[in-house]
């Protein structure tokens, strides 16, 4: 057969090929020659009848569903629809157009239309995916502590900040550069990217507080006669106040069951003045008769609100206390200008429900605080039934968001600077990595469905076992170079804390902290 022949029968080939698959060629399905499938796809992450924010980066994610090709339509009221073509089920939203969409579509809805192509070249359509677009902003930028799920030692970890209009995340500070030491517990004064502390512990560089202020850094010993090294923390309003929680941390380790418990031998509260470096108490939040933890500033800074449980020479000694360990929420006025406290009072007795109170965290407005609940202890990352509840501060009412909770352990939570968005940390994914989810906070208390931090991958964070720990809204980038941080950690020049002649010093027992310790005291500030 000759060469001509051969051509000939090969061209009618293709030509029968293209003519009985007509579909395959083309570039986007036939709208109006479309099956129907009336159910919504299966996507991961579960980016679905949400919220989202106008600035958001681009929520990526996985189409479950088997095709051949897959066609994706991002659109709203107004504007361009978005189009993707593609052969792999990984779709990425182009970031410019979806930010241009999502700003002109503010309080509209988001519709995202997903074809697939079956073998046979035929196109079918789901039914859309209806997300809601809010009028109201995110905080440009997240923090957080990045650190593989351990509980005695800790290897490489860092503190980072994360772009949440886009995918750009880089770290502050990386404990590599610091003798491999363990970072923990940042915080920052109202949302202000350049207030900010964080903790070192153990390694080359030792124990301290780095405090950056302004521009400027320190290394400061908060340690005094009265206490040991200070963990939990909360700015006051003014700036210049810091309460601390001061703790001697232990674990226990299951043979079945919950592998892990943690509860305190000690732990009471104090004040640091930035300014003086002056290290104040009372002995109402400081007895030896209760364990006091975990601080937080009312959003007016008339009182500081606390989570507190009897000591431990309280309970039956016949019988380890663990499970009978529940604290409850408490707070105390307290005036700056003089220094002046008034007198503890309560504000939800958990423990007479049989439960327990940990990380209190009050809407910017100060109308709403959301905190964690628990069978008991007060670390929540590691109880499967810790879930978040809302108390009206108001009404003194609360109750449990079922549409936030999941049935595996929430914990570490805040609220966004203008009150309309909450990032809590959540196990929710395989119970061992914590990734941060976001809901939306409506003005009658309400949260939308949360949504997993959107990634450029969107299998990035099924992928990697991983602990989001402590994230923290901020209006802008931390602009210290990661180099000054390190620089000051390493400096021999310390700032040693003063205790305030008012207080009556008491010999704290030294407890040496451990990696062992130190790693579990900090995983959950």
């Amino acid at each position: 057969m000759s060469r001509l022949n051969n051509f000939i029968i090969l061209l009618f080939v293709c030509i029968a090929v293209v003519t009985s698959c007509p579909g395959c060629t083309d570039k986007k399905p036939n709208l109006d020659n479309c099956n129907s499938i009336e159910r919504q796809p299966a996507i991961s992450p579960d980016y679905t009848n949400t919220t989202l924010p106008p600035n958001i980066a681009p929520t990526n994610f996985i189409i479950k569903e088997a095709a051949s090709a897959y066609f994706v339509r991002v659109s709203s009221k107004q504007g361009e629809d978005i189009n993707i073509l593609s052969r792999s089920a990984e779709i990425r939203i182009p970031i410019k157009p979806w930010k241009k969409l999502l700003n002109e579509n503010r309080n509209k809805s988001l519709l995202i239309t997903i074809f697939i192509r079956n073998e046979e070249c035929k196109w079918s359509r789901f039914a859309p995916i209806e997300n809601h677009i809010a009028a109201e902003e995110i905080d440009s930028h997240l923090v957080y502590r990045l650190m593989k799920p351990l509980y005695q030692y800790w290897d490489k970890l860092g503190i980072y900040q994360r772009d949440l209009t886009g995918y750009d995340e880089r770290p502050i500070v990386l404990n590599t550069a610091m003798g491999k030491n363990c970072v923990n517990c940042h915080s920052f004064h109202n949302y202000n990217p350049d207030r900010m502390i964080f903790h070192m512990r153990a390694g080359a560089v030792g124990t301290s507080m780095i405090l950056a202020y302004d521009g400027e850094t320190h290394k400061v010993d908060t340690s005094t006669s009265f206490n040991h090294a200070t963990s939990y923390r909360s700015w006051h309003p003014n700036g210049q106040i810091i309460a601390f929680a001061f703790n001697t941390v232990k674990q226990i380790f299951h043979a079945a069951g919950k592998n892990l418990d943690v509860y305190d031998r000690a732990s009471d509260l104090l004040l640091y003045n930035v300014k003086t470096n002056t290290i104040t108490t009372s002995p109402k939040i400081s007895s030896a008769e209760r364990m006091e933890t975990y601080p937080e500033w009312s959003p007016d800074g008339r009182y500081l609100y606390f989570c507190s449980s009897p000591a431990l020479e309280s309970f039956d000694k016949d019988e380890h206390p663990l499970k009978k360990i529940r604290y409850d929420l408490m707070r105390i006025s307290y005036d700056a200008q003089t220094d002046s406290w008034g007198e503890v009072e309560p504000v939800l007795l958990a423990s007479k429900l049989g439960r327990s109170v940990a990380h209190s965290k009050f809407s910017p407005d100060g109308r709403y605080v959301l905190l964690c609940m628990s069978e008991y202890s007060y670390f929540p990352l590691y109880m499967p039934d810790s879930d978040l509840y809302l108390l009206d501060t108001e009404t003194m009412e609360f109750h449990k968001p079922d549409n936030i909770n999941s049935d595996r352990a929430e914990s570490y939570h805040c609220f966004s600077s203008n009150g309309r968005w909450v990032v809590f940390s959540s196990k929710r994914q395989d119970g061992q990595s914590t990734h941060p989810y976001f809901s939306y906070f409506d003005t009658s208390g309400h949260f939308s469905k949360p949504f997993l931090l959107p990634q450029k991958n969107p299998a990035y964070q099924q992928s990697r076992v991983i602990v989001y720990n402590v994230p923290e809204f901020v209006k802008g980038p931390v602009k210290i170079p990661p180099q000054k941080l390190v620089k000051t950690a390493w400096s021999e020049q310390i700032v040693k804390a003063k205790l305030d002649p008012k207080v009556s010093t008491k010999q704290s027992e030294e407890t040496e902290e451990t990696p062992y310790e130190s790693n579990l005291h900090d995983a959950d500030p």
